[in-house]
């Protein structure tokens, strides 16, 4: 009887010790196994689609045994629509969940169940997060990822691209219990993070300003971040001891940046710019800094975006403005094919204050241009030691040495033959996107339709409206008639050729007057060729602009070309042919061959973003062989409020464009790029415009890239300006002749 018992507690302890499984269904079954699960269990999601699912991920594992949330199949279980997991203990692990198509307003993924439970020891690991962004860009801020409490992990997760406002991840001190913190960033593929055209879009930021001299001892490590340009701040720094380690940074136009705290180390890295515009390293602040091991190659950014570039810093500075760097290391790195390395970077009337005892020793440099560096303080405050470089030079601190062709990781480097300088390329992480990220998921290529070719009269049974609604994504609409009544508005919500086959005249036939012919939705693109516009039309309604974006839901960038048409009788001021709603921003706007004549309203309208944060309508504006005749109001204005500079855009160019009888009133302006930091305007007439005003009206940082040079200005307006230096030596105030004022002569 006694062995019988002796078995039967053994037994009982055996089965009481083993894990067990849970197989969930629903949110129900989910819940009641959380509340059951001890050491060792396993909660299991089935594949499918759980929509609206809010986790609550509660419990507490042992470091030997954990919880383990899971999907059934790995990738196969998508959490969707508000869907979210909130991490509340010890020793817990999420594994393999895709969250995709959906968002939540508070955040992905969290690291605590409230305030009172954070997590620790605990691992995101083999998960997913794309397609989870809410429907507009500013409207709902937003992070994926929130870490809280001390000892987490997220590896090998595919993070993708955000589109919307708000760091991606971030790294909370907020919380002495999430202070010293070891957490860990590690083995994850981050495949994009597009241009948010304003602050805030980071791709992950470690603390921030009001705690940055607090320690937080984060790891980002051995990761792969692919064209990663959200903002000039890839990687924000905001806290003291974090390491920033082993990682690949492939076309990524930003830096990583120690934007504030001290004694943080970024060791080991690789950027590869291939030579893509505003492609950074690594930007310093603060002091006690080391950057020491890292390969930069092909980078050809400029100032914040620089290869390297070290700050000046404001005297008696805030938290959050810009300490001295001082006591720093710039050690064993390699600059090959760079564009800008600089130190004092960003002096201006405020940052005055210069590094201070900055090594920036035995460093490799093979500039893309005849300068080694630029030091904007000449003070000494950079101490210069033992580099080398390939090129002749008498710089202090710097010998000429002979290179090497070295065939590495498939990348052919020309690096120093004395192994004292440069980085040594045993300590540089060459990391293969293929074996980082969720083991289950990696974006690939869709296939691109082609689309086809659908040729429309003018008395179909259709309407245009609905024929272009019915289109499939890259088809072209070719209309064959000269003229077209249209009933009903346009609406674009993806990329579409619309094109004349010699020219078609758009009017309105209905009563009413109509926001727009065309509005540009979210997911669209427009390629227009041979239309004529025209906003009054017999005793019918107004079309209140040509081209529009809505004013929701824009988070799509988008691409508009508009070549070879003509635009009148927009005869109300509020009226603009082409207008960018607020939040909305194109990639492009370029508009070739056009014409813009007898209207009360601005021709191109950018200047919706009034919020003086920096945001703005477009990337890129090209303007070139278009004429302005007889028109109350601007041609061109685009708008960039405020002095962040976390952006590189706007960027317009108007070349070859004649400009004749536009914006007369007092205090009118033919041009405004207030805010613009890049502009060319070049080869271009000015006839009897803006004559009570401006000609061309900026509002210019002194780093901004303006240039206006070769054209005529004759009766009319001033350039308004902060610098002279912009205006080029070929101004002009001569007469045309009357060929230069023909539309058909003018235009190239």
């Amino acid at each position: 009887m006694k062995n019988k018992l002796l078995f039967g507690l053994s037994f009982f302890l055996i089965m009481s010790a083993q894990a067990s499984d849970y197989l969930v269904a629903n949110k129900s079954e989910l819940t009641n196994a959380i509340k059951q699960a001890v050491p060792g269990d396993q909660i299991i999601l089935r594949k499918g689609i759980w929509e609206n699912t809010e986790i609550i991920f509660e419990g507490n594992g042992t470091a030997q045994k954990n919880i383990t949330l899971k999907a059934e199949v790995a990738g196969q279980t998508i959490l969707s629509g508000n869907s979210s997991i909130k991490i509340g203990g010890s020793y817990l692990v999420v594994d393999g969940l895709y969250f995709n198509n959906g968002y939540n307003l508070e955040s992905v993924i969290e690291f605590r169940k409230n305030d009172q439970l954070l997590a620790n020891h605990c691992r995101v690991t083999n998960c997913a997060i794309m397609n989870y962004a809410p429907p507009t860009r500013f409207e709902n801020e937003n992070n994926w990822v929130i870490f809280w409490g001390q000892y987490n992990r997220i590896d090998h997760c595919t993070i993708g691209d955000k589109l919307n406002a708000g760091t991606t991840i971030i790294v909370n001190l907020n919380d002495e219990r999430s202070q010293n913190n070891y957490h860990s960033i590690d083995s994850n593929y981050f495949y994009t993070r597009t241009n948010l055209g304003s602050n805030g879009g980071e791709l992950l930021r470690i603390g921030i300003s009001r705690y940055s001299l607090t320690p937080s001892q984060t790891t980002v490590k051995n990761n792969y971040f692919e064209k990663c340009s959200g903002e000039v701040e890839i990687i924000s720094v905001k806290s003291c001891y974090n390491y920033v380690l082993d990682n690949t940074f492939y076309e990524c136009e930003g830096s990583v940046v120690l934007r504030h705290g001290n004694h943080n180390v970024v060791s080991g890295n690789l950027f590869l710019g291939n030579n893509k515009p505003n492609t950074g390293g690594i930007r310093v602040i603060n002091p006690d800094q080391t950057v020491t091991n890292n390969l930069v190659i092909n980078c050809v950014g400029d100032r914040f975006r620089s290869a390297l570039s070290v700050m000046n810093a404001v005297p008696n500075s805030q938290l959050n403005r810009y300490y001295q760097v001082k006591d720093s290391k710039i050690t064993n790195n390699s600059f090959i094919n760079c564009a800008n390395i600089i130190f004092g970077v960003g002096k201006d009337f405020e940052r005055t204050l210069p590094p201070a005892n900055v090594l920036f020793g035995n460093n490799f440099i093979t500039p893309l241009g005849k300068n080694l560096y630029q030091d904007e303080n000449k003070d000494g405050g950079i101490i210069f030691k033992a580099n080398a470089t390939n090129i002749a030079t008498t710089a202090p601190g710097f010998k000429n040495t002979g290179v090497q062709k070295i065939s590495w990781h498939n990348l052919s480097l020309n690096l120093p033959t004395d192994k004292s300088v440069g980085a040594d390329l045993s300590k540089v992480a060459f990391v293969e996107k293929e074996k980082v990220g969720a083991y289950w998921k990696f974006p690939t290529a869709v296939a691109v339709n082609k689309g086809k070719l659908i040729s429309v009269n003018a008395h179909t049974t259709m309407e245009l409206a609905e024929v272009i609604a019915k289109a499939n994504s890259n088809d072209t609409i070719l209309l064959v008639d000269p003229l077209y009544e249209l009933k009903k508005p346009i609406f674009i919500s993806k990329p579409l050729v619309i094109m004349a086959k010699t020219k078609a005249e758009w009017v309105n036939a209905v009563e009413k007057s109509i926001p727009s012919f065309i509005t540009i939705e979210n997911g669209g693109s427009l390629f227009i060729k041979g239309i004529h516009f025209n906003s009054a039309y017999k005793s019918y309604g107004d079309a209140q602009s040509a081209i529009v974006t809505a004013k929701t839901k824009m988070l799509n960038h988008y691409v508009l070309q508009v070549e070879n048409c003509e635009f009148y009788n927009f005869n109300e001021s509020s009226y603009a042919c082409i207008k960018a709603s607020k939040g909305s921003l194109a990639d492009s706007i370029v508009v070739n061959h056009c014409v813009f004549r007898n209207m009360s309203g601005n021709a191109i309208d950018l200047s919706s973003e009034r919020d003086d944060k920096g945001m703005y309508n477009a990337e890129k504006v090209i303007v070139k062989n278009t004429v302005f005749y007889n028109m109350l109001a601007s041609a061109i204005n685009v708008y960039r409020g405020g002095n962040d500079e976390s952006t590189t855009g706007p960027a317009v160019t108007i070349d070859h464009c004649l400009f004749n009888d536009v914006d007369n009133r007092e205090q009118g302006c033919v041009i405004k790029l207030l805010g613009v930091q890049y502009a060319r305007i070049l080869n271009s007439s000015f006839y009897l415009s803006g004559q009570g005003g401006s000609a061309i009206m900026f509002q210019e940082l002194r780093w901004d890239n303006i240039k206006v040079d070769d054209c005529n200005f004759y009766k009319s307006g001033r350039i308004q300006c902060f610098r002279s230096n912009l205006i080029g030596k070929n101004i002009t105030k001569i007469a045309p002749t009357p060929n230069k004022l023909s539309f058909s002569n003018y235009i190239q």
